[in-house]
């Protein structure tokens, strides 16, 4: 297993340790990039072209013309992934608005840089993904940002770090409302009564890829309807299940939070049914059908 990164000022993959950028690049000094997270699964690059769409979206939001086309994105993550031959991998794509003068003015801005770096994916064992992990609700302090996946993340960092500091795994932040949202790298779901209920775009949250396949196989799977709406932190702490999910982490129950035990202590039976359909779609993705 080994990790390899790609770097568009040298147009091929290299080893990590000869990977450099410039010190006056955006992304170094204001964190003016855009960025995803993917993983591969039986080697298959999952949801790329979704992945792609959002990392395009990001550099709209941030007034940032992306210059990679899709094809050639594609072909630098691929060729990453072979480069590295990892059973699995964990994927990270980063665009940079380029280098320039130590200024904020973006029309200073040339030469933006595409990074893919990959590496051996840890994923978690069963035993983990039963016994689910603990979380707190952080409070404005780590209120998110807007929708858009960037490199300035100082708000999940702060909040992951409050979580930390109180002896929980994991942040579920709240916006400015102070409606729950996410979590500091994923999206938050809750069942009550054997019904699933999700924070709505509505509350500034990042509209998480592996988020989009779980609503959808809920419906087709399961025939479960999703609902996606403004949702407190009291109504969170009294739910039957909690989950969050993310590229990396699939579907991982909260099983404490805010040092109180959510349901039995252990993934629900509802979040048990929801992580057996997403590995279902991991192994065969043709299961979900937008």
């Amino acid at each position: 297993m080994s990790t390899k990164v790609w770097l568009s000022t040298h147009a091929r993959v290299l080893d990590p340790r000869d990977a450099n950028i410039s010190v006056f690049d955006r992304g170094f000094l204001y964190g003016d990039s855009v960025y995803e997270t993917l993983r591969t699964a039986g080697g298959r690059v999952v949801e790329l072209g979704p992945h792609l769409d959002r990392l395009r979206r990001s550099a709209q939001g941030i007034a940032f013309d992306l210059p990679f086309t899709d094809a050639e994105l594609t072909a630098a993550v691929n060729e990453t992934v072979a480069a590295a031959a990892n059973p699995d991998s964990r994927i990270r794509v980063v665009v940079t608005r380029g280098s320039g003068p130590i200024a904020l003015d973006t029309r200073e801005a040339e030469s933006p840089v595409l990074v893919v770096m990959v590496s051996p994916i840890v994923i978690p064992t069963a035993q983990e993904y039963a016994r689910g992990i603990s979380a707190v609700i952080v409070g404005r302090e780590g209120a998110i940002r807007p929708g858009l996946k960037t490199g300035n993340y100082l708000g999940n960092i702060l909040a992951l770090r409050h979580a930390h500091e109180l002896g929980a795994e994991d942040a579920i932040m709240c916006n400015d409302r102070g409606e729950v949202a996410e979590g500091a790298t994923s999206n938050l779901f809750m069942v009550v009564d054997g019904s699933v209920h999700t924070p709505s775009l509505a509350t500034g949250l990042l509209a998480g890829i592996t988020r989009g396949v779980v609503i959808r196989q809920l419906a087709q799977r399961l025939g479960i309807a999703t609902c996606e709406r403004s949702i407190t932190a009291e109504e969170l702490n009294v739910a039957d299940e909690v989950f969050l999910t993310s590229s990396v982490r699939g579907v991982m129950p909260v099983t404490t939070l805010g040092g109180k035990t959510v349901g039995n202590g252990t993934a629900g039976p509802v979040t048990r049914r929801v992580q057996a359909i997403y590995e279902e779609f991991l192994t065969d993705p043709q299961t979900d059908l937008e």
